[in-house]
C-alpha cells in the first residue's frame, strides 16, 4: 500500500541540498486563529447589540424539555444518516481496491465522520477535519488517503446541490433578502460549475491524467510523481459517481439528511415556544451552511449566534428571541457534535495507537503535504 500522510512522527532532518525556508505552518494557524476571533468577536458584538437580556434569558427559561431531546434524537439521526451516506460512497472504492481494502461498517465510519465534524467546527483551519477525516479512514480501511479525500469531495459534491436545491425553493415560497437575492445568480453558477466539473473529472479522468502529465513535464520528477499520484489516487475517490443507480440513491439519502437538519431546526423553535416553520427552518439551514464556511474562532461562536438572528428577523422574530434560538441551536447541533467528535477522536486515537497529541499535529502535517507533495504521497 502507498505511503500517504507522514508520519505523526517527526523524522530525521534532511541532508543534501539547500533548502530555502518557508513561512512556518504554526505563525499561518496562529495568524488564521487571531483573524478568525477578531471577526468571531465583532459578529458576537453584532448579535448582542440591541438586545433585551432579559427577554432572551427568558425565553431559553422556557424551553420544552421533551422537543429539546427530541432535537437531540435528530441529531443522532442525522449524523448517522451522514455516515451511511459515506459508506454508500466509499464502497465503489473498496471494490475497486482487489482485497487491498477492508470495507469498514457504519459504527466505526460513523465515528470517523463525527470525529472529523467536529474538528471542522472546532480548529479554524480550512479543510482540517477533513484531513483528519481522510487519515483516519484510510488508515481503517487500507485505502489511499488521497482516494478517501475524494470521497470527502463526492459528499461535499452532493451537499452543494443540495443546497442549491433549498435555495431554488426559497426563491418560490418567499421574497428573499436583498443580501441574498442579489447573490442568487452566483450560488446557483457556482453549484452548476462545480457539476460540470464533477462530471468532466468522472467520464474524462485519463484525458485529464495526460494533460496534468504534459503541463507537469518539466518539474523535477520529486515534484512531479508524487503530484500526479495524488491526483490520479483521489480522482479514484469520485467512482461512485460514475454509477448511475448509486448517484440517484446518493441524492434522495442526501435529500433525506437535509430534511432531517431542517428539523433539527424547526424542533429547536418548538422548543422555545415558536411556532414550527419549515420554510424558517429551512432558510436558516441555508443560511448557516454559508455563513459558517467563513473561516473564524475555534467553535464557531459570534457568527453562528448573528447569523441565526438575522435569519430569524426576515421573519418578524424579535432580536432578542433569535438570538436565545441561536444560543439553544448552538448548544444542540455544534456543541453537542463537537464532545461526539471529541470522543470518537478518542477512540480512533486508541485503535491507531496514537496519543492524542500526536493525532493534534496530524493537520498541520497533512496540509504540509499537500503544500509540497515532495513531502510525502498522499
Amino acid at each position: 500500500m502507498a505511503k500517504d500522510f507522514p508520519s505523526p512522527r517527526p523524522g530525521p532532518p534532511r541532508s543534501g541540498g539547500t533548502v530555502l525556508p518557508g513561512p512556518n505552518p504554526r505563525l499561518r494557524l496562529g495568524g488564521r486563529l487571531w483573524l478568525g476571533m477578531v471577526f468571531s468577536l465583532a459578529c458576537l458584538v453584532l448579535a448582542l447589540h440591541d438586545i433585551d437580556l432579559s427577554e432572551a434569558i427568558a425565553t431559553l427559561r422556557g424551553t420544552d424539555r421533551a422537543w429539546l431531546a427530541a432535537s437531540l434524537g435528530l441529531v443522532a439521526l442525522m449524523v448517522m444518516a451522514k455516515g451511511l451516506r459515506w459508506r454508500l460512497i466509499l464502497q465503489p472504492a473498496v471494490a475497486t481496491a482487489a482485497g487491498q481494502a477492508v470495507p469498514l461498517g457504519l459504527g466505526r465510519l460513523t465515528s470517523i465522520w463525527i470525529a472529523g465534524a467536529s474538528l471542522n467546527l472546532a480548529l479554524p483551519a480550512p479543510r482540517s477535519g477533513d484531513l483528519a477525516r481522510a487519515y483516519l479512514g484510510g488508515e481503517a480501511s487500507g485505502l489511499s488517503k488521497s482516494l478517501v479525500l475524494g470521497t470527502v469531495a463526492t459528499e461535499k459534491l452532493f451537499d452543494m446541490v443540495m443546497l442549491a436545491a433549498c435555495f431554488l425553493g426559497l426563491l418560490t415560497v418567499v421574497v428573499l433578502p436583498a443580501e441574498l437575492a442579489q447573490r442568487q445568480v452566483s450560488i446557483l453558477g457556482a453549484a452548476l460549475f462545480v457539476l460540470v466539473l464533477a462530471a468532466v473529472v468522472v467520464w474524462q479522468r485519463q484525458r485529464l491524467l495526460q494533460v496534468a502529465r504534459w503541463l507537469l513535464r518539466n518539474l523535477p520528477a520529486r515534484w512531479r510523481t508524487p503530484f500526479l499520484g495524488m491526483t490520479e489516487r483521489a480522482m479514484q475517490g469520485l467512482e461512485a459517481l460514475r454509477r448511475p443507480w448509486l448517484v440517484a440513491l446518493l441524492v434522495v439519502w442526501s435529500a433525506v439528511i437535509w430534511f432531517l437538519m431542517a428539523a433539527i431546526n424547526n424542533a429547536v423553535l418548538v422548543a422555545l415556544g415558536l411556532p414550527g416553520s419549515w420554510v424558517q427552518s429551512v432558510f436558516v439551514l441555508v443560511v448557516l451552511t454559508a455563513g459558517v464556511a467563513i473561516p473564524s474562532s475555534p467553535g464557531k461562536v459570534g457568527v453562528f449566534q448573528v447569523l441565526c438572528r438575522w435569519s430569524l428577523g426576515v421573519f418578524g422574530v424579535s432580536a432578542s428571541v433569535g438570538l436565545a434560538y441561536g444560543i439553544l441551536l448552538y448548544l444542540v447541533a455544534v456543541v453537542a457534535q463537537m464532545l461526539a467528535g471529541a470522543v470518537a477522536l478518542l477512540v480512533e486515537s486508541w485503535r491507531l495507537r496514537q496519543s492524542p497529541g500526536a493525532l493534534s499535529g496530524l493537520v498541520q502535517q497533512a496540509d504540509e503535504a499537500l503544500q509540497d507533495p515532495a513531502r510525502g504521497q498522499l
